[in-house]
């Protein structure tokens, strides 16, 4: 039914002198993404990306388009003659594909950018309404609340007309935000704050901190599982995943902290090691999951005391969402059912019954002294594994291979 898919770009557009790199590295993300199709061909402008079917099937070509981040919407269109009687004729054809029910309601949008057509836009609209309007049983016109808008976008490239509008995903070409260290541990959150950085055009690498017997292999192929999920949505189909070896420094802190302490104690220790990998591997964020006041390590007395172990810009878009709004996300890119596994993650370990919730600095120093925690830390980095987690091939945890630092 269709010929071609017209693609917007999204908010890249307002980067003004900047805006030609961005066009350059999203159109270039569009057709490695759809490399898969050989009968496709492509052309664009600087305001628009047209995708020419040739017999693809365009189901199949959206599904992979709604992972390419930076593109704000795209039309299922057919490629006319600026002529009035051909533009009404595939009107007449899209709306009797489309429609649903037998009375429908309609009404006509015109966008002239090419000023050579002899009429006004409202003069367009209003002739294609009048020759659309007795070709299809049941039609009526409402200007105001329409079961069905017929675009007609009349540009010098050509000109197109479509009734269905699906939404992008947004945001900034993948890659084009330099890269970030994701802090994940297998909730909700985590994978929810990976795919808006990812949104955003920020490469992940995720880093995990694992403690076993404490925590079961189960928990690192759910991890494993979620990032996969989020591979999709890069430009190569696949994130790097770093594991931390985290026993013998939650053990430490389990058995000469104060029990309030440990929660603190942990993250802190968790922040120093990912700072230290990502200057290792020329990443200049962190990011996690973190939504004020959700835990105890999510106050804002918290957040500050665990912070001032690093100095790296950290990364929190979770921070003022409510959790049936993170859950509603997580939904949408398919990683909830894969969080809510009962499998326990090391933040759950040695938790205790009473963590305190808004830590003075100085008395989490002196209990950091009690753990002599120094040593352990480039122990742990040292003992790191490597995983490349791949959207388009599933990974045990059995296939693995050590991280160098």
């Amino acid at each position: 039914m269709y010929d071609l898919i017209l693609v917007r770009y999204g908010e890249m557009t307002l980067k003004k002198k900047n805006y030609q790199s961005f066009l350059k590295q999203v159109n270039t993300n569009i057709k490695a993404r759809l490399a898969k199709f050989p009968k496709l061909t492509f052309s664009s402008t600087n305001f628009r990306f047209y995708i020419h079917l040739n017999g693809e099937d365009y189901r199949m070509v959206l599904e992979e388009l709604d992972t390419v981040v930076g593109l704000s919407s795209y039309s299922l269109c057919l490629q006319v003659k600026p002529d009035f009687d051909e533009i009404a004729a595939a009107g007449v054809a899209l709306i009797n594909y489309e429609k649903e029910g037998i009375n429908i309601s309609f009404k006509v949008e015109t966008n002239r950018s090419d000023k050579n057509f002899p009429a006004t836009s409202l003069e367009i609209s209003k002739e294609i309404a009048k020759r659309v309007l007795p070709k299809v049983p049941g039609l009526t016109v409402d200007v105001h609340n329409p079961d069905i808008v017929l675009s007609i976008d009349l540009r010098t490239e050509g000109t197109f007309v479509y009734v269905k509008t699906l939404p992008g995903l947004g945001g900034l070409p993948s890659g084009m935000s330099g890269r970030g260290l994701l802090m994940i541990s297998g909730g909700i959150d985590s994978p929810v704050a990976g795919y808006l950085c990812l949104k955003k055009g920020i490469d992940l690498t995720a880093i995990h901190f694992a403690s076993p017997p404490y925590t079961s292999d189960m928990a690192l192929q759910k991890v494993i599982d979620l990032l996969q999920e989020l591979s999709k949505y890069t430009l190569k189909e696949e994130i790097n995943l770093l594991v931390v070896p985290f026993t013998k420094i939650q053990t430490a802190i389990h058995q000469k902290a104060d029990s309030a302490y440990i929660v603190t104690l942990m993250r802190r220790q968790m922040y120093k090691i990912a700072d230290m990998v990502a200057r290792k591997e020329n990443i200049s964020v962190l990011i996690n999951g973190e939504s004020i006041g959700q835990v105890a390590s999510q106050t804002l007395e918290s957040m500050a005391v665990i912070n001032e172990v690093t100095n790296m810009p950290i990364i929190r878009p979770l921070a003022t969402y409510d959790k049936t709004e993170i859950m509603e996300i997580a939904r949408k890119i398919n990683t909830y059912d894969i969080s809510i596994r009962p499998y326990e993650d090391c933040c759950t370990v040695f938790v205790p019954e009473h963590p305190v919730i808004k830590p003075r600095l100085k008395n989490v120093l002196v209990q950091e002294e009690k753990c002599n925690l120094e040593a352990l830390l480039p122990e742990a980095v040292a003992g790191i594994e490597r995983y490349t987690v791949s959207f388009k091939n599933k990974i045990s945890i059995f296939e693995k291979n050590t991280f160098e630092i």
